[in-house]
Order: structure tokens, then sequence, then C-alpha cells
């Protein structure tokens, strides 16, 4: 195993350079504590994310070209915590958990926030619309008639309506949007491990997604490391957890074409799983090269040299 230099270095420091380094070889950009989400403040007058104390804290930033060059930015959004243990069961395949690296998350301790704790994700929507639609987890009784000037737009789906509430200033606007296959997809959704407490908006030719997920889903959390083998698998780890993402966001806005849904999705799958082998190898090359590269060092790293021509830059 290849050691990382160990005298008065900050590990965490060493960490998010590898971090960076990697993300930039997708052609992502990745940043640690950043600004406050621009969507934010609109989700909190939704009623979509709220805090107790108004305080949120933003840990980590990425943003690149998804499956089909589809612009997307993923940021972790968190109302201040509150250290509290207790057991997370959800519904998962352990296969492709371990395939995309996500076995070690949702296990042990996870924090209880006042608040919202998890991820925003933002796509550019493929289909033009003039309008505002948010997509709220159902409150029975409490559910207004109106949130902000948008009215309630009903749906025939019985299992839909159990789970989610629509409003949208355009009723013909939001009923285009919410196809039926884009309902029972939000439905399967909600069932997955990384789908807990889904909720939507569509504004600005944008799809907003928010997921209250403790932390579950990590990918810019610190944590020290002084070895190259174990940074690049833990951050690997965290780029297989986005790309699972990904797909099954994008599965709810996919423009289906002369495939039909079944072959729309075994395309998108095919692309993420190549690319995650593709991302694997890489490293894995990085990692052999290695010891044997002399020269100058990445922030801390004792990388000789630059081994970024070993991390293959894919084509979105």
């Amino acid at each position: 195993m290849v050691a990382l230099r160990s005298e008065n270095y900050d590990y965490k420091a060493q960490v998010e350079a590898l971090r960076r380094y990697i993300h930039d070889a997708l052609g992502w950009a990745y940043h640690g504590r950043h600004q406050r989400p621009p969507i934010l403040n609109a989700m909190i007058d939704d009623g979509i994310i709220y805090s107790k104390t108004g305080v949120f804290t933003f840990e980590g930033s990425v943003s690149g070209h998804a499956y089909k060059k589809q612009r997307f930015e993923l940021n972790d959004v968190t109302a201040v915590p509150v250290p509290q243990t207790k057991p997370d069961k959800f519904k998962h395949d352990p296969y492709d958990a371990d395939f995309w690296g996500l076995s070690s998350f949702g296990k042990g301790e996870t924090r209880i926030s006042d608040g919202f704790q998890g991820v925003i994700l933002t796509l550019d929507h493929h289909r033009k619309f003039s309008g505002k639609t948010i997509i709220r987890r159902d409150r029975a009784a409490l559910n207004p008639p109106r949130i902000n000037g948008l009215k309630r737009v009903g749906f025939a789906s019985l299992e839909f309506e159990r789970l989610f509430e629509v409003y949208s200033d355009d009723q013909v606007e939001a009923r285009a949007l919410l196809t039926p296959d884009f309902m029972a997809r939000l439905i399967d959704f909600d069932e997955d491990y990384l789908g807990r407490h889904i909720q939507c908006v569509f504004e600005a030719d944008h799809f907003h997604v928010s997921l209250d997920i403790d932390d579950r889903f990590e990918f810019s959390g610190d944590f020290n490391s002084r070895a190259y083998t174990e940074a690049s698998q833990r951050i690997l780890g965290e780029i297989g957890a986005i790309f699972y993402l990904l797909e099954k966001v994008q599965a709810l806005q996919a423009c289906i074409g002369r495939d039909g849904p079944e072959g729309a999705d075994e395309k998108r799958g095919r692309y993420y799983r190549a690319l995650m082998e593709t991302l694997r190898s890489s490293i894995s090359a990085g990692e052999a090269a290695f010891p044997s590269m002399k020269g100058r060092s990445l922030n801390g790293f004792e990388t000789p040299g630059s081994w970024q021509h070993l991390l293959l830059r894919p084509r979105f």
C-alpha cells in the first residue's frame, strides 16, 4: 500500500486534493465547503426544506455533465445537526450496493438534524416549460390549498396521491410534466434507499430534487487517510454513489424515444457501469505507476510526478 507523506501534513487536506483530482479526471468540478445553492431559498419558501434554527451548512458540491451531456449540480445541505445514534434500515439490492461502492453507507450511526439533512440535485430539463410545479410529501389534512400562489393539482393515481401533493401555477403544464410513467418511477424511487423523502421542483427549465437522507449518502465528508489505495477507493465509492443517483433521477425525466422505457434504462445503466469500470481501472493504474514517478508533489501526496494521464477522461 503506497503511503502518503506522513510528517506535518494535514491528511484531510490531502484527501480533498485527491478528491478534486479524481473529479477533474471525470470533467467534473468538486468544491468542499461552498456557497448557498440558489434554489435553496425557494425550497424553504415552498415548505420542502426547513431548519428549526434557519441555519444550514454546505459541505460540498459537484457539478459537471451526466449521461447524454445533461448538466447537473449536486449540493450537500444540512440544517444544524444534533448527534444521535439510531438504527437505520432500508431496502437495497446488495449486488448493486457493492458494485457502486455503497455497501458502507447507511450503517451504524446516523445524525438526526433539526431540519433537512441530505442533498439537492439540479439537472437541466430536456423540455421547455414556462411555469413552476412542485412535488411535496403528502401531509394529509395539513396540505394547504395553495403555496405561494401555486394551486393544488389532482391526479387519478391513488398511490401517487397517497405519497405526494402537487402544486403548480399552470395545471396543464403540470400534467404534461407528470406523466403516468414519471409518477410510477417516482413512486418506485421513493422506496429506494437513496430515494427517502424525495421532493421535486420544476422551474426555469431545471429539475430540482431534494433528498432528506441523513448521512447515508456522502460525497464530501472529511476523512483522514495515509494511503493512496485507501483514500482513492473511498472516493471511488463516493463517485459510484453519484453515478447511482444520477441514473435514478435521470430515469424520472427520461425521453423514452424509439427504444421504449426498458431500452432507455438499459442504455443509461450500461453507460454508468462502463464509466465506473473505466474509473476503477484508471485509479488502479495510477496506484501501480505511483512509486516509480519522480518530481513534484500534489498538495501533500507523495505523487512525485503527475499521474493524471492515467485517469482516463470520459467523453460525456
